[in-house]
Order: C-alpha cells, then sequence, then structure tokens
C-alpha cells in the first residue's frame, strides 16, 4: 500500500498553531514544524515536481524554489499573526517567481486547495491571453466545456475588467472571458481527510490533467502574441 505523506502530527501542528499564533509557541514546536511539516512536506513538492515534469518536462524545477516560507511578511498588512497556517507551493518554471501558467498546492489543517492557471499575468501577457482569445477563442472554450474539466474544478475564474480596450469589444459579444484579468481553476477539498489521503499524489495529478489543456493554451499564449496585434 502506498505510504501516506502527512501523518496526524501534521495536522495537530496546525491546529495547535491556529490557536497559538506567536512566535514563542512556533519555537516551542519548531521541532514538530521540521519533522512533521517541513521535511515531509519538501518530499512530498519533490514528487509532484518529478510527476508533473514526466508529463510536462519545463514543469521541473527545484523544491526549494517551489516552496513558499511558513513566515507571514506582516510588513503592510493589518494582520500582524507571524505565521501561515498552511504550507504551500507552485510548481512551474522558476517555481513561486514564475510569470508563466503553473499548478499550486496548499495543505493545512483545515483541507487542501489546489489551482492552476495564469494567476498575475503583467499587462503585456493579459493583452497576448486577450489576442489569442479574440483570435481563436473557440479552442479555449472547448476546453472549459470539457465534462471532466467541469467535474474537477467547475469553471475558470478571476478578476474582471468593467471595460475593454476597443479592439477586444465585438469579440467579447462571442468570448466573455475577454472581461477577465486573470485566468485560473481553484477548487478547495475541506477538513483533514483529503491531506491525510494515502493517493494524495495520485489526487492532485487528476486535478493537473484535468487542466492541462487550459494551461497548455495559456502558455502559448503567453509565449506567442498574435501577429494581428495592433
Amino acid at each position: 500500500m502506498t505510504a501516506r505523506h502527512f501523518g496526524p502530527e501534521f495536522v495537530a501542528f496546525f491546529k495547535g498553531l491556529a490557536r497559538r499564533n506567536t512566535r514563542p509557541w512556533f519555537h516551542a514546536h519548531k521541532a514538530d514544524y521540521q519533522r512533521h511539516v517541513k521535511e515531509p512536506f519538501a518530499e512530498f513538492v519533490e514528487e509532484m515536481i518529478e510527476r508533473l515534469a514526466a508529463v510536462d518536462p519545463h514543469m521541473r524545477c527545484e523544491p526549494r524554489e517551489a516552496m513558499f516560507r511558513l513566515a507571514r511578511d506582516t510588513r503592510f498588512s493589518p494582520d500582524k499573526t507571524p505565521y501561515k497556517t498552511h504550507v504551500s507551493a507552485v510548481i512551474a518554471p522558476d517555481g513561486r517567481k514564475t510569470r508563466v501558467p503553473a499548478f499550486y498546492v496548499q495543505l493545512g489543517a483545515d483541507g487542501l486547495a489546489v489551482a492552476a492557471g495564469l494567476y498575475r499575468p503583467d499587462r503585456d501577457q493579459l493583452y497576448h491571453v486577450r489576442e489569442a482569445i479574440r483570435d481563436d477563442g473557440a479552442s479555449i472554450m472547448r476546453s472549459l466545456r470539457d465534462r471532466t474539466f467541469r467535474r474537477v474544478w467547475g469553471e475558470l475564474q478571476g478578476e474582471r475588467n468593467v471595460r475593454l480596450p476597443a479592439e477586444f469589444r465585438e469579440a467579447a459579444r462571442r468570448f466573455p472571458l475577454l472581461y477577465h484579468k486573470q485566468f485560473y481553476c481553484w477548487v478547495e477539498h475541506a477538513g483533514a481527510t483529503p491531506v491525510l489521503r494515502r493517493d494524495l499524489a495520485d489526487f492532485l495529478m487528476r486535478h493537473y490533467r484535468a487542466a492541462r489543456p487550459i494551461l497548455a493554451w495559456l502558455r502559448k499564449a503567453v509565449a506567442s502574441p498574435s501577429r494581428h496585434r495592433l
């Protein structure tokens, strides 16, 4: 039987941290964090990178590049609690610093969250994606209507603009997706059970495969701006 990546101690650590999110509490339980959270999560991220890279070699990165720190950046936040109550990683070229479509995993005591897509496109990337939707929107719409994608992810999410540049307004009647300024899918699985499942890596790979056509389309759109750009 496949070994479980995370044990009850993983969940217990984050439940304790959620109750007492202070530096003294964390330092008193740092050995538990190292043994039951940081080390198994690093091993898990390494396995997921290998699995994704076996399907799409460009997704390879180093685990340390993919993983986010547990400590929060509180400089500009009214919430001054020092630590996140989950671990997370971005699997993509350049890991968490990537500027291309990516796969995201988040694990904590409250459950599991998974995302895939283009979360923060810059101005040029957004323009390129909109060009691609205008010129070939039918392709991505077929992928978004795919039965497997809808069963696993539901629908594409992301913030939207109220207005569009003039060159996209006519096409937006056929492809309202043009109003998006983010292009990602996100799903949450609540509770400790998803985190502790023995087939967690397989479970996440099913999410990746369901999103893979969308990721491929977005990656091509970002890398290959339309020849029709004004």
